[in-house]
Parts: structure tokens; sequence; C-alpha cells
């Protein structure tokens, strides 16, 4: 399969119009600016072409070791705003009105298996530290301490996260 890839912006990509029959947001369509997104995505899908949106996340309220790694990330950045997450549906988006109807929205738990390396790493990489404004001192004091108690538990675990998906459908001629 030859593929093309492309580093850009969802509001900034650059496709012929009915290019696609399906395009897919992990875990990225919060930062989407939707006024833009919407409208772009509707001329570069074909005919009846999808838009699924799937967000997904650790439940630190059914976890012990997310709701610890949580409070280890707030300790060093308070204003963290992705902690304390809990299931949800996605709602129909005001800004696909006219432009696309609900196919299907479901949510499903599902357990993901992590090492303490890779549990670590993901923690590592989340918006409350990698991904932050935190000062490179900051990253590598909660580093220090998030090791520390990684090590304390076994080697391979299980930590409960749901999935939210929204498969939307392009109406017919809209704009």
């Amino acid at each position: 399969m030859s593929i093309d890839y492309v580093v850009a912006s969802a509001e900034t990509v650059d496709f012929s119009d009915n290019s696609f029959n399906v395009v897919t947001a992990c875990q990225c369509y919060v930062y989407f600016d939707k006024d833009i997104v919407f409208k772009k995505i509707y001329k570069i899908l074909k005919g009846s072409g999808n838009f699924c949106i799937l967000f997904m996340s650790w439940l630190p309220f059914e976890s012990e070791i997310a709701k610890h790694t949580e409070e280890l990330i707030l300790k060093y950045n308070p204003s963290w705003s992705a902690h304390s997450m809990k299931r949800f549906n996605y709602e129909f988006p005001a800004q696909a009105q006219g432009l696309f109807e609900v196919e299907d929205s479901f949510v499903f738990d599902l357990p993901v298996t992590f090492t303490r390396e890779a549990w670590h790493g993901r923690m590592k990489a989340c918006r409350g530290i990698g991904a932050s404004s935190l000062s490179q001192e900051a990253i590598a004091q909660w580093e220090k301490e998030h090791i520390e108690y990684v090590n304390t538990l076994p080697e391979r675990f299980d930590i409960p996260h749901f999935a939210s998906v929204l498969n939307l459908r392009k109406k017919g001629t809209a704009l």
C-alpha cells in the first residue's frame, strides 16, 4: 500500500474536494477549531463519507494506580486540566449542523495493559508533564517521584480505560 503522510493542522490541510471516504480524529478533536474543521472535512469527504471522532482515557476513579499518578502530576502541575476523567458520550457538535448526521455514537470500556516502564512513559508524554510548560527541573522531580512509585507496582498491570466514539455521516449537498 502506498501511503502519503502529511503533517499539518486539521485547519490547514489542503486536499481536493471529494478526496476521502473516511476522516478520523483520534485524541486530537478537542484541539480543533470546529468552526473551520467541520466545513473543511465536509468538503474533502466523498458522497456520504464518514468523519469518525474517538477519544480514549484512563479512569482514575476505577484505578488506584491512575489516581495516584494523577495526584502526582497535579502536585507539579496544578493547572493540568485533563485529570479526573469520567466516561462521556460525544454530543452532536453545533458546528456539524447541516453538514453531518450521527450515524453511530457509543462508549465502551477496555483494560489497557502496561509495564511499569510503559506506564511511566505514557504519563511522561501526557500534556500534564511532557507536553506542558513545566520546567525541566519540575519534570525531573516528577519523574524521580513517579519512578519511585511505579517501582512499587507489579511488572505488568491493567489500567481501566473508556473510549467514546462519534461517527458522523456527511449529508447530501450542504454548503
